[in-house]
């Protein structure tokens, strides 16, 4: 029997780094969209033991791949024999803080469970994702949630529906250093994230939005970053920013008019440019 889930990236409308945990993490208080930009993910237990599949250049196949450990964390919490055959068809660019490899993961877990007759509850689940990435959690459940600590809270917050650009250029970026940058203590302009949630709560997207702004665009500090964005805006986004730490940036556009717009235009300067659309779910 096999199982195919799409896994959907996820944008960060909203990203604050708040300080350092005790366990020396970063504390972070964003807001995560699902979109419907997404890899397939195959799952089958026709065969003993657990691989994976995939042809995309530069995504590993071995126990270092988000997908691999999720399907030994599963059967190390059921106890079940271990038979997972697993294929990836690989959309999400990778190391664009689109939380693809968490995506991918969360699929896994999705699928498995459903193969095996729904051995686990959400909260176990969401126990086994936290173990295996930060993103994992929320790539579970998706939709528009408010994410803290580490990414393993999270809260659900009323849904809107809007079209989004999504952007990647060929440089990424060092999240290691921007960390270094956020420790040393460099003046940083933060969201209002008291207003943002207020306004998200009340449904209302363009106000929250207004005070709204990932930090990691001041970290990063990408040319390409702001180039993006302002092209973005030019066509008619409500918002634009960075997700993530990078170095992936987004427009959010009311008609999908200015977004096909926005996008032919960022097709001629960059290597990844997809329109896509929210979400409801991070796996489907």
């Amino acid at each position: 029997m096999e199982i195919t889930k799409k896994a959907n990236a996820k944008i960060n409308l909203s990203l604050d780094l708040t300080g350092v945990l005790p366990n020396g993490y970063h504390a972070i208080h964003t807001v995560m969209q699902s979109v419907s930009l997404h890899d397939l993910v195959t799952v089958s237990d026709d065969h003993a033991g657990i691989t994976l599949a995939c042809g995309a250049p530069g995504v590993p196949a071995d126990e270092s791949n988000t997908a691999v450990k999720a399907a030994r964390l599963f059967f190390a919490e059921t106890a079940l024999e271990p038979r997972a055959q697993i294929e990836i068809e690989k959309n999400i660019p990778s190391q664009a803080g689109l939380a693809g490899g968490s995506a991918d993961a969360a699929a896994v877990l999705h699928a498995l469970n459903e193969l095996n007759g729904f051995p686990l509850d959400s909260r176990i689940l969401r126990k086994i994702a936290l173990k295996i990435g930060a993103d994992v959690p929320f790539a579970l459940q998706g939709g528009l949630r408010l994410c803290l600590n580490i990414g393993e809270i999270t809260a659900e917050l009323p849904p809107f529906h809007c079209f989004a650009v999504i952007a990647k250029p060929e440089r990424g970026v060092s999240t290691a250093e921007a960390f270094k940058k956020f420790d040393s203590g460099a003046p940083l302009r933060h969201p209002d994230n008291d207003s943002v949630l207020y306004h998200l709560a009340a449904g209302q997207p363009h106000r929250a939005l207004d005070a709204a702004c990932n930090v990691f665009e001041q970290l990063t500090n990408l040319p390409e970053t702001d180039r993006t964005n302002r092209a973005m805006r030019k066509y008619g986004a409500s918002y634009a920013s960075l997700s993530g730490s990078g170095s992936a940036c987004f427009g959010l556009f009311d008609t999908l008019e200015d977004a096909k717009k926005a996008k032919a235009a960022l097709e001629n300067e960059l290597p990844f440019v997809c329109l896509c659309e929210t979400a409801g779910a991070g796996v489907e």
